[in-house]
């Protein structure tokens, strides 16, 4: 799930510039200052959330709400709603983190938290080592629009996901 997710993190990253430039669409001075901003407002303001609902259900919404960015991102028709859709990009890229991990600590418990937490991150580092190249190579066959389309896909794909994990996860423990 995280390192689907991440893809969509590292084709944003790679690609935004690019496409807001190149595509004439406009905003390309703002649009990584608008994702960080988004991520780390999100990220600070919204991880409690985690703890109150649980991984799994904050995983899922921000899944979808970063498939919807993307594909928001891959149809601008301009600057304004490109970096809207940057911003909601960062929203949902935000919290798939601590969602994540969350998600994986209530699974393996006491028996290896180190271990389970590296192994997950991996996978996000994965999934943004993919996306620079996969990236860049559908961008230059087909276009960026395509680009974004594949990155939301993959965040659809991670939503999916997060239903085959379900039944292993423990549930919340609330104090």
């Amino acid at each position: 799930v995280l390192g689907l997710s991440a893809y969509g993190y590292g084709s944003l990253t790679a690609l935004l510039v690019l496409y807001l430039s190149e595509e004439r669409v406009g905003g390309e001075n703002l649009g990584l200052a608008v994702f960080a901003a988004a991520f780390l407002l999100t990220r600070s303001v919204g991880s409690p959330l985690v703890d109150r609902h649980g991984g799994l259900a904050v995983a899922r919404v921000v899944l979808v709400v970063e498939a919807a960015g993307l594909v928001l991102l891959a149809a601008a028709p301009g600057e304004v709603v490109a970096l809207l859709a940057t911003a909601v990009t960062g929203v949902g890229i935000g919290l798939i983190y601590p969602a994540a991990t969350s998600v994986t600590l209530h699974r393996t418990g006491a028996l290896g938290p180190g271990v389970a937490v590296g192994a997950m991150t991996s996978f996000w580092d994965l999934g943004i080592l993919v996306a620079g190249p996969l990236g860049g190579l559908v961008a230059a066959e087909l276009g960026y629009r395509p680009a974004f389309g594949l990155a939301a896909a993959l965040a659809v794909l991670a939503f999916g996901v997060t239903y085959a994990v379900a039944p292993q996860v423990l549930p919340v423990m609330r104090s």
